[in-house]
């Protein structure tokens, strides 16, 4: 874990370093990516960059709504309270629906999500 998150945003830092110190995650993500996560009920949002085997995470406090995720230059985001996030794909489409869940382009956050994961 990091010292530096919380919650969701520890979990998906170990899982990246877990990759890039066995060299997986510049074969899993070959080019840029930048995803940016937002737990609703544990802010701030993060942003994560990865590129070239290595990935960078940072804090974003200025992001206070949902809304403010659109004018973030990123392949993708989601934002969604904690229990959809941990009742994994499922639970985050069924958010979705319900209108708890927001996300810019889904294919490339679970697509990211799944390979952070194994």
């Amino acid at each position: 874990m990091c010292a530096k998150f919380r919650g969701i945003p520890a979990l998906i830092y170990s899982g990246l370093w877990r990759r890039q110190i066995f060299g997986r995650l510049k074969k899993d993500f070959p080019g840029k990516t930048k995803l940016v996560v937002y737990i609703t009920d544990y802010p701030p949002a993060v942003s994560i960059k990865i590129d070239r085997g290595n990935f960078e995470m940072e804090k974003l406090e200025e992001v206070k709504e949902i809304s403010e995720l659109e004018n973030i230059d990123c392949d993708g985001y989601f934002a969604a309270p904690q229990g959809y996030v941990f009742g994994g794909p499922t639970a985050l489409m069924k958010g979705v629906e319900e209108g708890k869940v927001k996300m810019k382009n889904e294919s490339i956050i679970f697509s990211i999500l799944l390979r952070i994961r194994t």
